[in-house]
């Protein structure tokens, strides 16, 4: 009989220790999920590149039965999924189309002046509160959440319920009910907004989408509610995580936080390795097997489900040597944290701006940041499938 997935971590830095055990023999291992059904976890790099590229011999379509989940909560979800993130093509490509252009790097880069003003007025008022301060409730939380809401249209006053719906899907700990419950409530939430927006327009991602692509009748307002509710959940919660994890592995590391003050032109390289680090996206991308397909001397068979590793990929030593290691120098251009293949991360030019701006300013104004309480006092989110810490006590 195969292990139960998903695994704990030993250590709150590291993916759990099966994926190395398992990766060193062979590319993929089975588990067995909460119902009993067996699925492939696969851990190395090139297999999992190979499978997310692969679209005639395996599919990412949630609705189907057969597809893998590590809940119950998550079968109810993903059988009701309508954004384009659980579709195969032609579908995907065809909504995701409608929304590349909101997310290029030309339009990601004339946000960056407000993400610097955002990130410093939220410093200011940390400071102004005084220390000790929860780092990820004061910026973590707060910083993604205004740049959404700018980006997005959706009031700033909203993130709280936003990150609850998120959390309700993110969980491993939600009931079926609770999970369906809240993906729902996003999503009318979202279609409210689309009526107030078509209503009286304004600068931001929804007026401009109804104009471009629902009043012309290229998109429906269902269709858009529902993948305006997966762009909300992935822009609060994924970088929520990062900035907090990443903010963290600046503290413990003195010598690494020394050589970024020194040189902020390497902000963006450490950024990118505390992605392949962290990579805070558990238990995606999923997959179900089409046909028998061998992989590395394993037969999956038909109807099967993978989960694309990405932080087993990410630690992979065929690719990044000393991988359990934060090295700002290393070339980690092929990490894999935004996924790959036709469902990489919409978002992460979004993502990686907001990295970078967050770390330069507390880099500047908080040169002598340290935690506040030992590290065992900092809560990890072994009950997330998105990981990252739910508290951060600091001092300066």
């Amino acid at each position: 009989m195969s292990a139960t997935f998903p695994f704990l971590r030993a250590c709150p830095f590291d993916p759990p220790p099966q994926y190395a055990v398992a990766r060193a023999a062979a590319p993929l291992f089975a588990v067995t999920l909460w119902n009993g059904r067996r699925a492939w976890v696969v851990t190395r790099h090139a297999e999992v590149r190979a499978i997310l590229m692969d679209d005639k011999r395996f599919s990412g379509r949630m609705a189907q039965p057969d597809f893998p989940t590590v809940t119950e909560a998550r079968v109810t979800v993903d059988r009701n999924e309508r954004a384009f993130v659980g579709m195969d093509n032609p579908e995907h490509d065809r909504y995701r189309r409608f929304f590349t252009r909101e997310f290029s790097v030309r339009r990601m880069q004339a946000l960056i002046p407000r993400m610097e003003t955002l990130a410093n007025e939220l410093i200011d008022e940390m400071f102004a509160a005084g220390p000790p301060a929860d780092l990820v409730a004061s910026l973590a939380v707060r910083y993604p959440s205004l740049v959404m809401s700018e980006l997005f249209g959706s009031p700033y006053e909203d993130h709280t319920f936003i990150i609850r719906c998120a959390v309700a899907r993110h969980g491993l700990t939600q009931t079926p009910g609770e999970a369906e419950t809240r993906a729902r409530e996003l999503a009318a939430y979202v279609r409210r907004l689309i009526a107030a927006k078509e209503a009286s327009p304004g600068d931001d991602m929804v007026s401009r989408v109804i104009a471009e692509h629902v009043l012309p009748g290229h998109l429906s307002r269902d269709d858009f509610a529902e993948i305006g509710a997966m762009i909300l959940r992935a822009g609060h919660d994924t970088t929520t995580n990062m900035i907090g994890m990443g903010a963290l592995l600046l503290l413990r590391d003195a010598g690494l936080r020394a050589a970024l003050a020194a040189q902020p032109e390497k902000v963006e390289a450490a950024v990118e390795e505390f992605l392949r680090y962290v990579s805070p996206v558990q238990f995606s991308p999923r997959r179900v097997a089409l046909e028998d397909v061998e992989i590395g001397g394993m037969l999956v068979k038909k109807g099967e489900g993978l989960f694309m590793s990405l932080p087993a990929a990410n630690r992979d030593e065929r690719v990044f040597a000393d991988a359990d290691r934060v090295d700002i120098g290393r070339d980690n251009s092929e990490h894999l944290a935004f996924g790959y293949g036709i469902h990489q991360c919409l978002g992460q030019m979004l993502a990686r701006y907001e990295l970078q701006v967050m770390v330069r300013a507390l880099l500047a104004r908080l040169p002598g940041l340290r935690l506040a309480v030992p590290l065992e006092q900092v809560r990890f989110k072994d009950d997330m499938q998105i990981y990252g810490i739910h508290n951060l006590p600091v001092a300066w």
